[in-house]
């Protein structure tokens, strides 16, 4: 029987059943809920909830920017390199400032990546199962049995 005792253990369940580009649509879900719980943290001077909050979130997006495979990804994996180094960068300075209208730019920035990622995950984008082959970041809903595994780790 697999343990669910923390949301690392579900994630590796979870890892064997889900399409690579669920993985990645729900690590995006679970970044955009640790920067938007870490929003309400600033705002109630709670420092030390907002520092741990803030910290999973640049774990998930430094987990992402990891994961990515520049000799097979194309023009996708820098661009998402570029992508994950701003949102980290932005995660930091969060640290530094406890900034909350920051958080509202990160979590807009997140989503909208979101939403392009869901698409992914539907196979609404053209060329997505041409790039599920490529990267596990950059894939569709398409064969994904060549990908390695996304591996990111999250503290709880």
């Amino acid at each position: 029987m697999v343990e669910h005792d923390s949301a690392y253990g579900a994630y590796k369940a979870a890892q064997g059943t889900l399409s690579k580009t669920r993985q990645v649509v729900m690590l995006y879900e679970g970044a955009i809920k640790f920067v938007s719980q870490g929003k309400q943290a600033i705002l109630e001077k709670r420092i030390e909830d907002r520092y741990n909050l803030i910290q999973r979130a640049a774990d998930i997006i430094s987990g992402l920017q990891d994961s990515l495979d520049f000799d097979n990804g194309g023009d996708i994996a820098p661009m998402l390199h570029g992508f994950y180094s701003d949102i980290y960068l932005s995660l930091m300075h969060i640290h530094r400032n406890n900034d909350a209208e920051e958080c509202d730019e990160v979590i807009a920035q997140l989503k909208e990546m979101l939403d392009i990622w869901r698409k992914i995950d539907k196979g609404e984008t053209p060329g997505a199962e041409s790039a599920a082959t490529s990267s596990p970041t950059a894939g569709g809903s398409g064969d994904t049995a060549n990908l390695p595994p996304i591996s990111v780790k999250i503290s709880v």
